[in-house]
């Protein structure tokens, strides 16, 4: 069977996760535009959280955000997302890369370290500075704009060579599908917070920077509705799961915790062993 584990922080790791020009401490961070003061809701540092970053830079959504229409985006017209084409198959959802099959998940699970959590000291901005995604390659494209063209289930519409304006995403969070594009999330399978409290707050700056923002080493990125994901904030799978995607979200959940080698509670491997023993493939 493949190992997914990756005992040392390798430059491999470092090359899946972000372009080499990025590393260590060279990666370009893209910065969310400014807001009138009265419209801002956080300080002038630009601190956000991690819901904020994962969302759309372009209209901070409430948590009461239930709407499929245009998003209004401070200072300018509305946003309308680019059409659909007509004719188009069911949508369905795409997964990240590098899921584990079920035999490795439980194979996997039973290695990982068990421990305690405490995400005592975690702060976002340990995971990349004060922006909440780096850019990458010549055209500094944001690993956000990356990954809403990866997982759209349609070729996606861009604007000025990085900018998505429209796709079709299916989240499997509640199993909505999305047209507008400031209405996904780019999530983290597994939160900042929970890789913090379980190993991560040892790692170097560069090694969280990679972690928050991998496209292709491990199933950690994933699109969802925004609402869904607002819903999971920072929960593990003891407390939160997909309903219908149970069994690949928590196979997602291992095989990022294997690659990075972080540690699980006894009541999150128990809850994950018990999802996995009820897969059926």
């Amino acid at each position: 069977m493949r190992s997914y584990r990756r005992p040392a922080f390798t430059s491999a790791l470092l090359a899946a996760a972000l372009p080499a020009a990025l590393l260590p401490m060279a990666a370009q961070a893209a910065s969310p535009p400014s807001r009138p003061a009265a419209d801002q809701p956080r300080s002038a540092a630009l601190t956000f959280d991690e819901l904020d970053c994962e969302g759309p830079e372009e209209d901070r959504l409430p948590s009461t955000d239930s709407g499929q229409g245009a998003v209004h985006e401070p200072g300018t017209a509305a946003f309308t997302p680019a059409p659909l084409p007509t004719g188009l198959p069911p949508a369905a959802v795409k997964w990240p890369k590098n899921i584990p099959d079920l035999d490795d998940a439980k194979r996997m699970l039973a290695e990982l370290e068990v421990g305690t959590f405490d995400s005592k000291g975690f702060r976002r901005t340990d995971f990349g500075g004060k922006s909440c995604w780096v850019l990458h390659g010549v055209d500094k494209c944001s690993t956000r704009e990356l990954a809403l063209k990866a997982l759209s289930d349609i070729p996606a519409t861009l604007k000025d060579g990085c900018k998505v304006v429209g796709g079709r995403w299916r989240s499997a969070y509640d199993d909505l599908t999305v047209t507008n594009p400031l209405r996904v999330d780019i999530d983290h399978v597994v939160p900042l917070r929970a890789a913090w409290g379980s190993g991560a707050r040892d790692w170097p700056e560069y090694k969280r920077r990679a972690f928050a923002n991998d496209l292709s080493g491990s199933p950690q990125l994933i699109a969802v509705s925004t609402w869904s994901n607002r819903d999971k904030g920072d929960k593990g799978p003891d407390k939160w799961l997909p309903k219908g995607y149970e069994c690949t979200y928590s196979r997602a959940w291992i095989g990022v915790k294997d690659y990075y080698g972080l540690r699980v509670t006894t009541g999150e491997r128990g809850k994950l062993a018990e999802v996995l023993a009820d897969c059926q493939e």
